[in-house]
């Protein structure tokens, strides 16, 4: 190497100015390959008991799809179909399958952000009552028609005609119809601002093409046409759903060719298939099989967390009515020993009436587990040990029912509380939690409430807001704050998310500390792979993953 003593002034220049300018283009190099949108797709390699990958949403713009050693997926579900209706779903695993044919006007990303999707953007009036979509050209629905503007006010008539059945026709809020602007314009018009949504549309609004909306009218949907990555191939009732790749696909072509979801309804008999090697990816495998399973090298687990909160309503009767007291049974369960004995670890202790994933969570001091300082507020609150509390509970809904149901009577043993234990069937269950509460023969109630869309709104209000409760909605706990219910009331109509989310944290604080619940626990899946099934991934709920990037690594 040249040293610089060795040229002349005016190399010497020339060289640190070529070094300088070396400098700063590699600099902007870096700069513009991090600032660059990277694809969110997760690949789930990591080694089996490590923490499960985080939900992510895949890019839109297309690239290459990736080489698959395998071009069939075989996929192990418990529920079979109900319906493949776009606007009829009710049932997280069913919309799980039809997702992959049918797609939304906007979606996810891993924050549980909105994006555009079948829009490429979306305008909001000042007063909330009218968004407009403009949507991308150049999709079509597998049956070869195009998807515009007409499309879309099509399915949003059917959605809200009441000579259609559309079991969460409410989700999607006060809309009062739609209007074409032009081929690639349209207006939703609501009656009253609804601040959540766009996370409605993402979410439930499911598009279907303008010949089937035409065929079927007010008949339930059988025909299953979309614009999504797959399209539907058949349908043995009972057994299997196959989808064939939709080679015309406007994003990313799939990789694998073929997915095939085996109806297994027993979780013994889908981990049996996954084991034997029968299937490539089995959902909602029982959970004393979990440290198994993850401690195999051939599998990968995925625990996601679902938006599902599990809770004990306490009913506002008798001592029961008394904050202290409510906050006392909270300190007298210990809610980590729940999740670890008895969940084997599937769960997320509760530090707020949300699951913390949700738009407008607001962590809260936990009510650690202290059974001196419970019996202690107990005592000041002046209870009365000797009533017995009916705790009511199903078996079978959610995961370890029955067996949390005893914990909670153990814990509440342990402080002087007596408490009998009611269990009943589902559907006996919920004819008896949607009584009126002077009809309601118990003290405390097990449950479980997981809304499609990860935001406040959906359990705040349908759970805290006093028109809500029994027979009415499903606010099982009859809680009644008139300052909480304003403040529910204000968040759903105020567009700006900010402030929206500040209305939450001052509800939460509230709730919190009038303790309507024993607070409990967010439930995680426990959901598993072979280990070269690559790229599948987690949607923003924690419960549906989605194989449209999936491949097979050789």
């Amino acid at each position: 190497m040249v040293g610089l003593r060795g040229l002349s002034r005016v190399a010497v220049v020339v060289v640190v100015v070529a070094l300088i300018a070396i400098g700063v283009l590699a600099f902007l190099l870096v700069m513009q390959r991090e600032a660059a949108p990277q694809p969110s797709i997760v690949t789930p390699t990591s080694p089996a008991g490590s923490p499960t990958p985080t939900p992510t949403t895949p890019a839109v713009s297309p690239t290459t799809p990736a080489i698959t050693k395998k071009d069939t997926l075989k996929v192990a579900i418990g529920t079979d179909l109900d319906t493949v209706d776009p606007h009829g779903q009710t049932t997280t695993t069913v919309l799980n399958v039809v997702r992959h044919i049918y797609e939304t006007l906007l979606w996810f990303d891993a924050g549980g952000n909105v994006i555009p999707w079948l829009a490429e953007r979306w305008e909001v009036s000042q007063d909330g009552l009218v968004y407009t979509f403009y949507l991308r050209k150049n999709i079509k629905f597998h049956d070869g028609s195009d998807f515009n503007a007409t499309v879309v006010k099509a399915n949003i008539d059917r959605w809200i005609d009441p000579t259609v059945r559309v079991p969460l026709r409410g989700n999607l809020g006060p809309v009062k119809g739609a209007e074409v602007v032009d081929s690639y314009t349209v207006r939703i018009i609501l009656s009253e601002p609804f601040a959540p949504f766009p996370r409605a549309v993402a979410n439930y609004l499911l598009i279907t093409s303008l010949d089937v909306i035409k065929r079927f009218g007010n008949k339930t949907i059988t025909d299953v046409i979309g614009t999504g990555p797959y399209k539907f191939a058949s349908w043995e009732k009972g057994k299997r759903v196959v989808l064939e790749r939709n080679d015309e696909y406007w994003g990313q072509k799939p990789s694998i060719r073929r997915i095939e979801w085996l109806i297994i309804p027993e979780a013994s008999t889908r981990l049996a298939a996954l084991l034997a090697g029968d299937v490539d990816f089995a959902y909602n495998l029982p959970p004393t099989d979990l440290e198994r399973v993850k401690n195999d090298p051939k599998f990968v687990v995925l625990n996601p967390t679902s938006n599902r909160i599990i809770f004990i309503a306490i009913l506002p009767k008798g001592p029961l009515k008394d904050p202290k007291v409510r906050q006392a049974l909270n300190y007298a369960v210990d809610k980590t020993a729940i999740i670890n004995n008895i969940l084997y670890g599937l769960g997320i202790d509760s530090q707020s009436p949300l699951p913390p994933h949700f738009f407008g969570y607001a962590k809260m001091d936990p009510y650690t587990y202290d059974p001196q300082k419970a019996r202690r507020l107990l005592e000041e609150a002046g209870f009365p040990f000797d009533r017995r509390l009916v705790l009511l509970h199903p078996t079978g809904r959610y995961l370890q029912d029955k067996q949390v149901a005893e914990a909670i009577q153990a814990y509440l043993s342990r402080i002087g509380v007596q408490v009998e234990l009611r269990t009943m069937d589902w559907p006996s269950f919920v004819a008896t939690i949607t009584k009126p509460l002077d009809q309601k023969d118990y003290d405390l109630l097990l449950l479980g409430w997981g809304p499609g869309v990860a935001d406040a709104h959906f359990t705040l209000y349908e759970q805290f807001h006093s028109s809500r409760a029994p027979p009415a909605g499903l606010a099982a706990a009859h809680y009644n704050n008139s300052e909480v219910d304003s403040l529910l009331v204000q968040a759903r109509r105020e567009l700006n998310e900010m402030k929206r989310a500040e209305l939450y944290r001052k509800a939460i604080e509230i709730i919190w500390k009038d303790a309507p619940w024993i607070f409990l626990y967010t439930q995680k899946w426990f959901y598993a792979s072979t280990k070269d099934l690559k790229d599948f991934w987690v949607y923003v709920d924690g419960e549906m993953i989605f194989f449209d990037r999936a491949y097979f690594a050789g």
